[in-house]
């Protein structure tokens, strides 16, 4: 069975919290980096505008992640927020985390 990418996000222990990529429109995704620092290097790509992401660490604005679907190196760090302008907005949890973890309606009982 072949799992969609963010089934295979949703695989990873706990229960993830996804990221959707808003910012970068005008200029083909957001800035990533390959540490936690502003001042680590940049990846030679972006992350694209839309992409999915796991949430691996969120310290401050600064949020470390794997990716889901979408464009972009798997794994560095992005800021979700510049200036009061949001670049990532969290989605929720996984669906499969989410399915998994809700409870089930109760039958209708027979009158």
């Amino acid at each position: 069975r072949t799992l969609t990418p963010i089934a295979r996000c949703a695989l990873v222990p706990g229960m993830p919290v996804l990221w959707e990529i808003v910012g970068g429109v005008d200029k083909g995704g957001i800035l990533v980096r390959e540490g936690q620092d502003l001042k680590s290097p940049a990846t030679a790509d972006r992350l694209s505008t839309g992409a999915t992401v796991e949430e691996l660490a969120l310290i401050g604005d600064r949020l470390h992640y794997r990716l889901c679907t979408g464009t972009g190196p798997q794994e560095g760090w992005v800021s979700v927020k510049i200036s009061g302008k949001d670049l990532a907005v969290r989605t929720g949890d996984a669906p499969a985390a989410s399915a998994a973890a809700a409870p089930a309606a109760p039958a209708a009982a027979a009158t």
